[in-house]
């Protein structure tokens, strides 16, 4: 057998057994379809009452973080690069074939703050669902913020702020992030 046959049952073995012990870990917050991959570490951090689905064949690299304090869905053929973090304090549903690149931050919430006596206090989160369709591709350093839509065969470009809901079929760009093409 040569050596790319022995990695690759190698690396095979350890995706399956890093599926069974997320399962027994997580076992009623989590829902994970074979074969779900991740790499070294649980980057997961769900809440009493929340939960996280991933569907078939997602990639979720070293480096990042996952954390649901409401419902975080995501589809089948997902990619998670380095760096990057979805944070679901309400509801983030993200569907199938997306990538998102390195230090991509997706936040279905900002702080809620007043000023007391000229300090600033944060008191809480204002929280707004996020929907990322089907074929996505999010590209290096993107922010998604809250109460966004991102609909079906989207590119958003490397250091974009998605302050806008973003149109199917499209490609957007920018700071805020406004469409440029469609596709």
């Amino acid at each position: 057998m040569s050596s790319i046959k022995i990695y690759d049952t190698f690396r095979n073995s350890l995706a399956v057994l890093n599926f069974v012990l997320l399962q027994l870990y997580f076992f009623r917050k989590a829902s994970f379809t074979f074969p779900s991959l991740t790499f070294n570490y649980f980057p997961f951090s769900i809440d009493k009452g929340c939960s996280i689905a991933i569907g078939r064949k997602a990639i979720i690299n070293k480096q990042t973080e996952i954390l649901s304090k409401g419902i975080l869905k995501i589809g089948n053929n997902f990619t998670l690069n380095k760096f990057s973090r979805v944070m679901a304090h309400e509801n983030i549903s993200i569907g199938d074939n997306v990538t998102i690149a390195q230090f991509v931050s997706i936040l279905d919430h900002d702080h809620k703050y007043i000023i007391v006596d000229g300090n600033m206090v944060l008191e809480g989160y204002i929280v707004k669902p996020i929907t990322i369709g089907n074929n996505v591709w999010i590209g290096d350093k993107v922010t998604i913020c809250k109460g966004i839509t991102i609909g079906n065969n989207v590119i958003i470009g490397a250091n974009s702020v998605v302050t806008k809901d973003i149109e199917s079929d499209s490609i957007a760009v920018g700071n805020p992030c406004v469409k440029i093409k469609q596709i």
